[in-house]
């Protein structure tokens, strides 16, 4: 799954780094490519809108930087808005001493979800 949005993200934005000037237009269709990616990768639709709209609003804000092109802006918008989005602290498990813990794994085929109890 990562792996696939991983590549699409890296096509918008090669596509993004090759560009001078960046308009509004441009942002409107970066924004639906990545739309498009985290829809075909299983992220949930309000997610994916709630993220893209609060990118395209930061993007269209966005005071342009010396030394920065525009396009390396977006992206370092982009990586800022998942790194909100996912959280940045680490979170304790809750276990019990007392009575045996369950832990319910959930994802798609190939996500990792043995390796992820083989770890715990």
């Amino acid at each position: 799954m990562f792996d696939n949005l991983s590549g699409k993200f890296s096509l918008v934005f090669e596509r993004l780094r090759k560009k001078g000037r960046i308009t509004d237009a441009d942002v409107d269709d970066t924004m639906r490519e990545i739309r498009l990616a985290l829809l075909e990768a299983d992220v949930n639709f309000k997610i994916a809108r709630e993220f893209i709209s609060q990118v395209r609003a930061k993007a269209l804000d966005l005071d342009l930087l010396k030394g920065i092109s525009p396009g390396q802006q977006i992206i370092k918008l982009v990586n800022d808005e998942i790194i909100t989005l996912l959280g940045t602290g680490n979170h304790e498990l809750l276990t019990s001493k007392s009575k045996p813990n369950v832990i319910m794994l959930i994802g798609l085929q190939g996500s990792g979800k043995t390796t992820t109890a083989a770890k715990i």
